[in-house]
Protein backbone atom coordinates (compact mmCIF):
# COMPACT_ATOMS: atom_id res chain seq x y z
CA UNK A 1 0.00 0.00 0.00
CA UNK A 2 1.22 3.57 -0.69
CA UNK A 3 1.57 6.19 2.52
CA UNK A 4 -1.26 8.16 3.51
CA UNK A 5 -1.34 12.19 2.92
CA UNK A 6 -2.62 14.66 4.12
CA UNK A 7 -3.33 18.16 2.88
CA UNK A 8 -4.80 20.59 4.78
CA UNK A 9 -4.94 24.79 3.90
CA UNK A 10 -6.17 27.94 5.90
CA UNK A 11 -9.71 28.84 5.03
CA UNK A 12 -10.00 32.49 3.24
CA UNK A 13 -6.52 32.70 3.90
CA UNK A 14 -5.69 34.80 0.85
CA UNK A 15 -8.88 36.90 1.00
CA UNK A 16 -8.39 38.23 4.23
CA UNK A 17 -4.41 38.33 4.12
CA UNK A 18 -4.44 42.14 4.12
CA UNK A 19 -7.34 43.04 5.31
CA UNK A 20 -6.44 41.29 9.26
CA UNK A 21 -3.80 39.57 11.14
CA UNK A 22 -6.02 36.03 11.72
CA UNK A 23 -5.01 34.56 8.45
CA UNK A 24 -1.46 34.61 9.68
CA UNK A 25 -2.73 33.92 13.61
CA UNK A 26 -4.19 30.66 11.84
CA UNK A 27 -1.53 29.29 9.79
CA UNK A 28 0.72 30.07 13.05
CA UNK A 29 -1.19 27.81 15.23
CA UNK A 30 -1.27 24.84 11.89
CA UNK A 31 2.38 25.22 12.00
CA UNK A 32 3.17 24.69 15.76
CA UNK A 33 -0.03 21.68 16.06
CA UNK A 34 2.00 20.18 13.11
CA UNK A 35 5.18 20.38 14.87
CA UNK A 36 4.09 19.36 18.15
CA UNK A 37 2.51 16.35 15.94
CA UNK A 38 5.42 15.59 14.65
CA UNK A 39 7.77 16.00 17.44
CA UNK A 40 5.77 14.30 20.28
CA UNK A 41 3.71 11.97 18.14
CA UNK A 42 4.97 10.65 15.32
CA UNK A 43 8.57 10.93 15.69
CA UNK A 44 10.07 7.75 15.21
CA UNK A 45 10.29 5.17 12.70
CA UNK A 46 8.03 3.37 11.51
CA UNK A 47 5.32 6.40 12.35
CA UNK A 48 7.84 9.24 10.92
CA UNK A 49 5.24 12.11 9.43
CA UNK A 50 7.03 14.24 6.51
CA UNK A 51 5.72 17.53 6.00
CA UNK A 52 6.21 20.49 3.42
CA UNK A 53 4.63 23.87 3.72
CA UNK A 54 2.97 25.28 0.20
CA UNK A 55 2.10 28.56 0.95
CA UNK A 56 -1.03 28.55 3.09
CA UNK A 57 -0.80 24.72 3.29
CA UNK A 58 0.76 21.70 4.16
CA UNK A 59 1.46 18.42 3.10
CA UNK A 60 1.98 15.77 5.51
CA UNK A 61 3.01 12.17 4.60
CA UNK A 62 3.13 9.53 6.43
CA UNK A 63 6.42 6.49 6.07
CA UNK A 64 4.47 3.82 5.35
CA UNK A 65 0.71 2.70 3.93
CA UNK A 66 -1.57 1.20 6.37
CA UNK A 67 -5.20 -0.33 6.17
CA UNK A 68 -6.40 1.72 8.79
CA UNK A 69 -6.89 5.95 8.47
CA UNK A 70 -6.72 6.45 11.95
CA UNK A 71 -3.81 7.63 11.69
CA UNK A 72 -4.27 10.88 9.38
CA UNK A 73 -7.82 10.86 10.47
CA UNK A 74 -6.54 11.88 14.31
CA UNK A 75 -3.84 14.16 12.47
CA UNK A 76 -6.53 16.16 10.77
CA UNK A 77 -8.97 16.25 13.26
CA UNK A 78 -6.38 17.55 15.83
CA UNK A 79 -5.36 20.30 13.12
CA UNK A 80 -8.79 21.59 12.32
CA UNK A 81 -9.34 21.60 16.49
CA UNK A 82 -6.35 23.68 16.93
CA UNK A 83 -6.83 25.94 14.51
CA UNK A 84 -11.05 27.20 15.33
CA UNK A 85 -9.76 27.34 18.66
CA UNK A 86 -7.18 30.44 17.43
CA UNK A 87 -10.04 32.02 15.76
CA UNK A 88 -9.21 30.48 12.11
CA UNK A 89 -10.56 27.51 9.81
CA UNK A 90 -8.94 24.84 7.59
CA UNK A 91 -10.23 22.44 5.38
CA UNK A 92 -8.17 18.94 4.90
CA UNK A 93 -8.23 16.15 2.70
CA UNK A 94 -6.64 12.72 3.05
CA UNK A 95 -5.75 9.84 0.42
CA UNK A 96 -2.41 7.99 -0.28
CA UNK A 97 0.67 8.89 -2.40
CA UNK A 98 4.17 8.80 -2.84
CA UNK A 99 6.37 11.96 -1.72
CA UNK A 100 9.56 11.62 -3.74
CA UNK A 101 12.78 13.83 -3.75
CA UNK A 102 13.41 15.48 -7.46
CA UNK A 103 16.03 17.88 -6.98
CA UNK A 104 17.93 15.49 -9.50
CA UNK A 105 15.01 16.88 -12.37
CA UNK A 106 16.05 20.19 -12.08
CA UNK A 107 18.33 21.64 -14.12
CA UNK A 108 22.56 20.90 -12.70
CA UNK A 109 22.78 24.73 -12.27
CA UNK A 110 19.85 24.57 -9.44
CA UNK A 111 20.83 21.22 -8.19
CA UNK A 112 24.36 22.39 -7.61
CA UNK A 113 23.45 25.39 -5.52
CA UNK A 114 20.71 23.14 -3.76
CA UNK A 115 23.45 20.78 -2.25
CA UNK A 116 25.30 23.64 -1.06
CA UNK A 117 21.90 25.63 0.36
CA UNK A 118 20.78 24.87 3.58
CA UNK A 119 16.64 24.09 3.41
CA UNK A 120 16.46 25.06 -0.04
CA UNK A 121 17.47 28.46 0.02
CA UNK A 122 19.89 30.08 -2.16
CA UNK A 123 21.42 33.58 -3.31
CA UNK A 124 19.98 35.07 -6.65
CA UNK A 125 22.50 38.14 -6.16
CA UNK A 126 21.34 40.02 -3.46
CA UNK A 127 18.75 38.40 -4.10
CA UNK A 128 17.34 34.93 -2.86
CA UNK A 129 15.20 31.85 -3.73
CA UNK A 130 13.76 28.43 -2.39
CA UNK A 131 12.75 25.55 -3.81
CA UNK A 132 10.66 22.32 -2.82
CA UNK A 133 12.69 19.61 -2.84
CA UNK A 134 10.02 17.25 -2.95
CA UNK A 135 6.93 16.28 -5.64
CA UNK A 136 4.29 12.87 -5.94
CA UNK A 137 1.42 11.25 -5.92
CA UNK A 138 0.50 12.23 -2.27
CA UNK A 139 0.21 16.18 -3.04
CA UNK A 140 -1.50 15.11 -6.11
CA UNK A 141 -3.77 12.99 -4.72
CA UNK A 142 -4.85 14.95 -1.78
CA UNK A 143 -5.10 18.08 -3.50
CA UNK A 144 -6.91 17.28 -6.45
CA UNK A 145 -9.49 15.75 -4.17
CA UNK A 146 -9.75 18.60 -2.12
CA UNK A 147 -10.00 20.98 -5.33
CA UNK A 148 -13.12 18.31 -6.88
CA UNK A 149 -15.74 20.28 -8.68
CA UNK A 150 -17.80 17.36 -6.07
CA UNK A 151 -15.94 18.56 -3.29
CA UNK A 152 -18.72 21.06 -1.28
CA UNK A 153 -17.26 24.53 0.11
CA UNK A 154 -16.75 24.47 3.62
CA UNK A 155 -14.51 23.60 6.89
CA UNK A 156 -14.75 19.77 6.48
CA UNK A 157 -11.81 16.95 6.17
CA UNK A 158 -12.73 14.91 3.07
CA UNK A 159 -12.12 11.31 2.08
CA UNK A 160 -13.06 9.35 -1.12
CA UNK A 161 -15.82 7.07 -1.02
CA UNK A 162 -14.54 3.98 -1.00
CA UNK A 163 -12.13 5.15 2.05
CA UNK A 164 -14.76 5.81 4.54
CA UNK A 165 -14.45 1.76 5.96
CA UNK A 166 -11.04 2.99 6.59
CA UNK A 167 -11.62 5.60 8.86
CA UNK A 168 -12.00 4.57 12.94
CA UNK A 169 -15.73 2.95 13.95
CA UNK A 170 -16.87 5.89 15.85
CA UNK A 171 -15.92 8.11 12.79
CA UNK A 172 -19.18 10.56 11.97
CA UNK A 173 -19.29 11.09 8.22
CA UNK A 174 -21.76 11.91 5.12
CA UNK A 175 -21.39 10.54 1.42
CA UNK A 176 -21.55 13.05 -0.68
CA UNK A 177 -21.12 11.70 -4.45
CA UNK A 178 -17.52 10.17 -4.74
CA UNK A 179 -16.38 11.77 -1.46
CA UNK A 180 -17.07 11.21 2.37
CA UNK A 181 -17.20 14.58 4.50
CA UNK A 182 -16.34 13.77 8.11
CA UNK A 183 -17.58 15.64 11.07
CA UNK A 184 -14.21 16.89 12.73
CA UNK A 185 -16.40 18.41 16.06
CA UNK A 186 -18.61 15.63 16.77
CA UNK A 187 -15.74 12.89 16.06
CA UNK A 188 -14.14 11.43 18.78
CA UNK A 189 -12.54 8.30 19.75
CA UNK A 190 -9.40 7.22 22.09
CA UNK A 191 -6.53 7.48 19.89
CA UNK A 192 -7.27 10.70 18.83
CA UNK A 193 -7.82 11.74 22.39
CA UNK A 194 -4.23 10.34 23.01
CA UNK A 195 -2.87 12.65 20.54
CA UNK A 196 -4.30 15.65 21.42
CA UNK A 197 -3.26 15.69 24.91
CA UNK A 198 0.07 13.95 24.01
CA UNK A 199 1.36 16.51 21.74
CA UNK A 200 -0.29 19.30 23.96
CA UNK A 201 -2.71 21.08 21.76
CA UNK A 202 -5.71 22.89 21.96
CA UNK A 203 -8.80 20.57 23.73
CA UNK A 204 -11.80 22.15 23.28
CA UNK A 205 -14.74 20.15 24.44
CA UNK A 206 -18.36 19.58 21.75
CA UNK A 207 -19.76 22.48 22.96
CA UNK A 208 -16.97 25.02 22.66
CA UNK A 209 -16.01 23.94 19.35
CA UNK A 210 -19.40 24.33 18.32
CA UNK A 211 -19.48 27.51 20.19
CA UNK A 212 -16.44 28.73 17.77
CA UNK A 213 -17.65 27.93 14.64
CA UNK A 214 -20.62 29.48 14.95
CA UNK A 215 -18.76 32.48 16.27
CA UNK A 216 -16.45 32.03 13.10
CA UNK A 217 -19.37 31.58 10.72
CA UNK A 218 -21.29 34.74 11.76
CA UNK A 219 -18.35 37.41 12.21
CA UNK A 220 -16.69 36.51 8.58
CA UNK A 221 -17.69 37.32 5.28
CA UNK A 222 -18.66 33.96 3.54
CA UNK A 223 -20.56 32.61 0.90
CA UNK A 224 -24.04 31.60 1.44
CA UNK A 225 -23.27 28.15 0.33
CA UNK A 226 -19.90 27.96 2.45
CA UNK A 227 -22.28 28.79 5.73
CA UNK A 228 -24.96 26.29 4.53
CA UNK A 229 -22.47 23.71 3.92
CA UNK A 230 -20.30 24.05 6.76
CA UNK A 231 -23.32 23.72 9.22
CA UNK A 232 -25.23 20.92 7.53
CA UNK A 233 -22.53 18.28 7.10
CA UNK A 234 -20.67 19.55 10.76
CA UNK A 235 -24.12 19.26 12.24
CA UNK A 236 -24.22 22.38 13.83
Amino acid sequence: MEPWSLYIDIEGFGAKYEKDVQPLVSLGALMEAIYLIGTRCFAMAPNRIFVHQLGDGFIIGGEFGKEPLQDPLSIGIALMRHVLSTGGAAKTAISEGKLGDIVDCYPKVLAEEYARSYGGAFALGEGLMTILPVMGTALINAYRLLDSLKTPSGSFIIVKKSDLPRLPANTKATEADEIGVVDWIHTSYPELEKIIKQAGLRNPNVEQLERSMDVYLKSNKLSEEWSRNTRSYLNL
